[in-house]
């Protein structure tokens, strides 16, 4: 509970709350402490999460639009929906009620950890009802206060659902009843929302959108294959989520009559076009999947319909190769677009055909990304198979350093073509920079940290004078099979809070450069795999963990004074670990070592984890203590070694001395 002072936790202290005979005893009275002490619109928000199963990853997005749905959330003049929603979304994890999702940038996933959704599962009884597999509701009688049901599993009792004419949420989880309730679900007429997540439905019926007072309809990675022509009738719908159906080709006409809609997502489906009149929904927040007509069909809608939806935060525009006419690009009008925080702009996989693009394709492919320049507002932008030979120009930030001063993310994925990377290290607020897939780098040199002066006045020079990448925490390259080398000098200051560097999977490269190791003072993860031509790793002041993958050239790692943590996995020249302080934990994996590595004998971990052959796991378990193969682990107070499958093991400590294992007739294999 955040922001107490003294006065408050007096109160907590002798609230009423501590000594209630009527409290279930199944959860500690903490957790009524801490949800009595949630506002109201709080506490509906974190009980509506108890409806989805163990271990449910949330998308920030699927939350806020499901709270809408609900009538929890409401512009208030200060703030948009989106925006309020974003708030209470924080506000439930700030109070530890949702814990964010490991792997996802910004906090935009989230769990429920098991308990906390037993507590609001315990607190929505009655309201809500979660169905599993072979259970039933607990009264025969109608459940008049059933508003939401959760039903998991493929064999369930549904005659009771007769009796439920008031039902406002249903949720189908993991099972294959889709195709059957979507018959069923025309008798409850008060539905707002239905999430149908990867069920197996393949069309609803025509009766389907008498459900005037939905709002909320989840088809994601369904078997859909077409939606009802009547679609149009959903006029109170806010939320449609198509994504992932990969059977769906097309859209019905009557789409463009859901005037409410703010969520709209068809990516990943095989639907080419959308029906002209795409500028009526004028309320999208977020639309993803859009890909633009070849030939400007009439009757379809093209780029320059996008020119009319003033209000989106999200756009996801696909298969752009398409995109040939500059003047229908700019009429998207993208720059205007003030409220647009996330673009991604998407080309079409070239499936392993060396250049399948002509010079002029990729001439027309630069002049319509040009076209396409996002606003000022922007926070997360990503093209991914862009096939131009420059990134567009707007990506030259020195230049346009005001247009992007709110940019933290940026991503660029297979853009095959480019040679040079963009002068992107005078975004002031960039925080992420992942850099995939360019296999046309060579180099990477001074460009990268700072845009050169040609062109510019000295004002303009000034303003370009800040710190290179002055606020970036993660930096990522990976698959850039011909880059050969990173040029940053000594004395040039870049990169202060970087936190954590990735290099994968790039072949070529051969050493870090000096600027890292001198200015990166910040660096506490760094991950290295599949750099076949790097030696060492050295002199690197603050790294904390480390990993190392399939580097066949690496033989040294020298003087890392903070390291707390080393994988080591695959790098068989490796000989010298040095200049190491004792740090906690160390874990090697190599399955084709024949012998433990000798420079296990300079590493002083507190714990180390082996992972070997089942035939090097028994050379240990037979020889005595004192052997050759012990000497090299000896001095460590606990190892573990596996064989690869995890199936066979051995553990042994030092202080007080013991050795065991699985391994039958091997269980005490050594005396001390």
């Amino acid at each position: 509970m955040k922001g107490k002072n003294r006065a408050d936790w007096k109160k907590i202290i002798k609230s009423t709350l501590w000594s209630l005979a009527d409290l279930s005893s199944d959860f500690p009275h903490a957790f009524y402490l801490s949800y009595e002490d949630l506002p109201s619109h709080l506490k509906q928000c974190f009980v509506l999460c108890s409806l989805y199963p163990e271990d449910t990853v949330f998308e920030r997005s699927e939350l806020v639009y499901l709270w809408l749905a609900e009538g929890f959330l409401c512009d208030d003049g200060a703030l948009s929906f989106l925006e309020l929603g974003i708030e209470y979304y924080k506000e439930l994890i700030v109070r530890n009620l949702l814990e964010v999702s490991g792997g996802y940038y910004d906090q935009i996933c989230c769990k429920m950890h098991d308990l906390w959704r037993s507590f609001a599962g315990y607190l929505g009884n009655g309201d809500n009802f979660i169905m599993r597999e072979g259970e039933l509701p607990s009264r025969s009688e109608p459940l008049l206060k059933l508003r939401r049901l959760s039903i998991e599993g493929t064999v369930v009792d549904l005659d009771f659902l007769n009796k439920e004419k008031y039902l406002r949420t249903l949720l189908l989880v993991y099972n294959s009843m889709g195709e059957f309730l979507s018959n069923a679900l025309v008798s409850f007429s008060h539905l707002r929302i239905v999430d149908l997540y990867k069920s197996n439905i393949s069309s609803l019926p025509d009766s389907f959108c008498g459900l005037v007072h939905l709002r909320y309809l989840d088809l994601t990675g369904s078997l859909l294959i077409a939606l009802p022509n009547s679609i149009g009738k959903l006029r109170n719908l806010v939320f449609l989520g198509l994504g992932g159906c990969l059977w769906l080709s097309d859209f019905p006409s009557s789409i463009v009559n859901l005037l409410e809609l703010r969520f709209l997502s068809f990516h990943n489906t095989t639907i080419e076009v959308f029906p002209v009149g795409l500028r009526k929904l004028e309320k999208l927040v977020e639309l993803h999947g859009f890909k633009p007509d070849t030939n400007n069909s009439k009757g379809l809608s093209s780029l320059e319909d996008i020119g009319n939806l003033s209000q989106l935060s999200k756009l996801i525009l696909c298969s752009l190769e398409k995109a040939s006419d500059i003047t229908v690009a700019k009429e998207a009008k993208l720059k205007e677009k003030g409220q647009l925080k996330t673009l991604i702009l998407s080309y079409t996989p070239n499936q392993g055909r060396e250049d399948p693009t002509t010079f002029e394709e990729k001439k027309v492919a630069q002049d319509v990304i040009n076209a396409l320049s996002p606003p000022p507002s922007l926070e997360i932008l990503q093209i991914i198979g862009y096939f131009g030979l420059q990134l567009p120009n707007w990506l030259h930030v020195g230049i346009n350093l005001s247009n992007f001063q709110f940019l933290r993310f940026l991503e660029l994925t297979e853009c095959e073509c480019i040679s040079q990377l963009p002068p992107v290290g005078q975004l002031p607020n960039l925080d992420l920079l992942r850099i995939k897939g360019a296999i046309s780098v060579i180099s990477i040199g001074q460009e990268f940290l700072l845009d050169d002066s040609k062109g510019r006045t000295r004002k303009e020079v000034s303003h370009s004078s800040i710190l290179p990448f002055s606020l970036l925490n993660e930096l990522d390259f990976h698959s850039m099979s011909c880059w050969e080398e990173w040029l940053w000098e000594e004395k040039q200051l870049a990169m202060p809070k970087l936190k954590k560097l990735f290099i994968k999977n790039c072949p070529e490269l051969s050493s870090l450069p000096k600027g890292l190791l001198h200015h990166a003072t910040s660096l506490e993860v760094l991950q290295i795999d599949a750099a076949e031509q790097i030696k060492s790793v050295q002199d690197l002041q603050s790294v904390k963990q480390i990993h190392v993958a399939n580097n066949p050239s690496l033989e040294r790692i020298s003087n890392l004074p903070n390291l707390s943590f080393i994988l080591i996995s695959n790098c068989p020249n490796l000989e010298i670990l040095e200049h190491l302080k004792p740090f906690h934990r160390m874990e090697l994996w190599d399955i084709q070592i024949e012998t433990l590595p000798k420079y296990l004998i300079m590493a002083m971990p507190e714990k180390l984890t082996v992972w070997c052959s089942k035939r090097l796991l028994l050379k240990i378990i037979n020889l005595e203590a004192g052997s050759s193969e012990w000497q090299k682990f000896e001095h460590i107070p606990v190892v573990k070694i596996y064989s690869h499958d995890e199936s066979f093991y051995a553990t042994y400590q030092k202080e007080p001395f013991s050795f065991t294992t699985n391994i039958p007739g091997k269980s005490r294999a050594a005396a001390q």
